[in-house]
């Protein structure tokens, strides 16, 4: 089923609807999307249009689908670049489609297709090369093909590095959102997603306080010549606008960049059958996380990391963190730490990722 979604003001009241009704928007899949936005009810899940990608033609998407039409899904990366035409699908279109998550089901590590973009497209041209010369292998089916491209040896991005080079190409998050690492905190602190505020339109003049990503902001001037300012967030339900005027643009200006994330106070009212939000003050979402006391359960394969952790978690805090230990007779072990710990989703991920760590839980 295609779907017509057009600008991104009318996609991001698709997104916040189809959250509501349980459906996934997700990155578009280069054997499984179309140029236009397609819909598996199935699954309930609704693909990105590859057309849609920045830096992608539609005439290019068209041409990736008719390939896939007639010789069957890509079985790799190498298989799509030397199945493609590389006047159609040149760098710039490639890397767009990486930052997607177009490849993931193909080869999971953006970074290392980014990093190997070169290689991977010199092989498409010598293999375009191959089919207009008209060479043919000795049986005569068909141009000779190598193996695997070897690609660049480079790890995959961090989640959050990922997440910005996603937006980068869409203009939404897809495969996940900077604020996913901060669920339990925000249960802690009490903090509503804008799609919750948007449920009930009869209620107006209220408080709420959100958590979004900054988008972007528009500094003005009114006219007493005070600055303020329109800033654009981001939650998993969806982007909303929130003003903050003058006072409050003075005390968290820092925090109100592109790429943040931040926690705001704010006043709720219905305008026109619009949301208006006001913001009452705002901060750093990190400090607001440590402050809220988010603790950790660290589940450990053996004590070899645990130099590793204590080197990551030296600031006091409210955090309380419990290490699970495997026992005798497959039991587990839960040693919890005498001090509290400042904890944020920086020292998670890097706990996450040491070798004798096999899972790491917010709580």
């Amino acid at each position: 089923m295609t779907l017509d979604i057009g600008n991104t003001d009318r996609l991001n009241v698709f997104k916040q609807e189809a959250h509501r009704l349980g459906i996934r928007v997700v990155p578009p899949d280069i054997n499984r999307s179309a140029p236009d936005f397609t819909c598996d009810a199935g699954e309930k899940e609704i693909f990105y249009a590859l057309g849609a990608v920045k830096g992608v033609g539609r005439q290019a998407m068209e041409h990736v689908m008719a390939e896939r039409d007639a010789g069957g899904p890509f079985r790799t990366i190498s298989d799509f670049v030397r199945r493609v035409d590389p006047k159609l699908i040149n760098r710039r279109c490639f890397e767009s489609l990486v930052r997607a998550g177009a490849f993931d089901s193909l080869h999971p590590n953006r970074h290392q297709l980014i990093q190997s973009a070169e290689f991977l497209l010199s092989d498409s041209a010598r293999a375009a090369r191959e089919r207009e010369s008209g060479q043919i292998a000795l049986f005569g089916e068909g141009p000779v093909e190598t193996g695997e491209i070897r690609l660049a040896p480079v790890a995959e991005w961090l989640p959050h590095e990922r997440l910005s080079e996603e937006f980068s190409a869409i203009g939404f998050y897809l495969s996940g959102h900077p604020l996913d690492a901060y669920k339990a905190a925000l249960r802690r602190l009490g903090a509503v997603d804008f799609a919750a505020l948007c449920e009930d339109r009869r209620r107006s003049g209220f408080r709420a306080l959100v958590a979004g990503t900054v988008i972007r902001k528009q500094e003005r001037r009114g006219r007493s010549e005070q600055p303020y300012a329109f800033v654009s967030l981001s939650d998993p339900t969806g982007m909303f606008e929130v003003m903050v005027f003058s006072e409050v643009l003075a005390a968290s200006r820092q925090f109100l960049e592109p790429g943040k994330s931040v926690l705001m106070a704010v006043a709720v009212d219905w305008q026109d059958e619009e949301v208006r939000l006001r913001a009452l003050n705002a901060t750093d979402l990190d400090s607001a996380a440590a402050d809220a006391g988010e603790g950790l359960k660290i589940y450990l394969e053996s004590s070899d990391p645990l130099g590793a952790i204590a080197a990551q978690l030296r600031q006091p805090g409210k955090g309380i963190v419990t290490l699970i230990v495997p026992g005798s007779g497959g039991q587990e072990i839960e040693i919890k730490l005498p001090k509290q710990l400042q904890i944020t989703p920086a020292h998670r991920h890097a706990i996450k990722s040491l070798a004798g760590v096999s899972a790491v839980e917010a709580v």
